[in-house]
């Protein structure tokens, strides 16, 4: 890595990548570092052409992933709600329609890799509070800061679960294969008329 006045830009970038375990976008690092946008696309450009970062749609990660004890992994979290998704609904989908959108004063930040199911992550507006969201096992949560007693990111969190649920709502209603055999079995139309 370069040494001299862009060091400590190029070295907070690797810090966060390191601290979290999926990608960040683009501006929840402007965010979590608070450092000018031009300032964080040079350090990107660098740290891409020295190997070290990948971008994707999705935004940055490190090249080399971290050791998941070196990692500190999703911030320490508590469950606000949670909610037991119909069948029907694809949490890929699901969460592909959440990703990367501002909701509210929800801005993005990212995705972080949690074992066994990606967490979906906002800050609240201008403050370094999280809003996350997961989908695991069919029960869609959404979460806050563990240590995070705001009644802002408690609204904030709720918020996040209202537009999670009309995202949900508004998925298309296919028919299961219980719906089906539920039909087959008890509301066979009467042709004897």
């Amino acid at each position: 890595m370069e040494v001299g006045p862009h060091a400590r830009v190029d070295e907070r970038v690797l810090g966060a990548l390191a601290s979290n375990s999926g990608t960040l976008a683009f501006n929840g690092l402007r965010r979590t570092l608070k450092v000018h946008p031009e300032s964080l696309v040079r350090a990107l450009r660098r740290l891409e052409r020295e190997g070290m970062v990948l971008r994707s749609e999705n935004g940055y990660a490190l090249r080399e992933p971290v050791p998941p004890r070196a990692a500190s992994g999703p911030p320490r979290a508590r469950t606000v709600a949670s909610v037991r998704l119909p069948p029907n609904v694809s949490a890929h989908d699901l969460l592909g329609r959440l990703a990367g959108r501002w909701l509210g004063p929800l801005r993005w930040l990212g995705v972080y890799e949690h074992p066994g199911d990606p967490w979906l992550v906002w800050t609240l507006g201008t403050t370094s509070e999280h809003a996350m969201l997961s989908v695991r096992r069919g029960t869609l949560r959404v979460l806050a800061d563990a240590d995070s007693t705001s009644p802002e990111a408690d609204d904030a969190a709720y918020a996040l679960l209202a537009r999670a649920l009309d995202s949900v709502r508004d998925t298309p209603r296919t028919p299961s294969d219980e719906d089906l055999t539920r039909f087959s079995r008890d509301e066979r139309p009467n042709l004897a008329n």
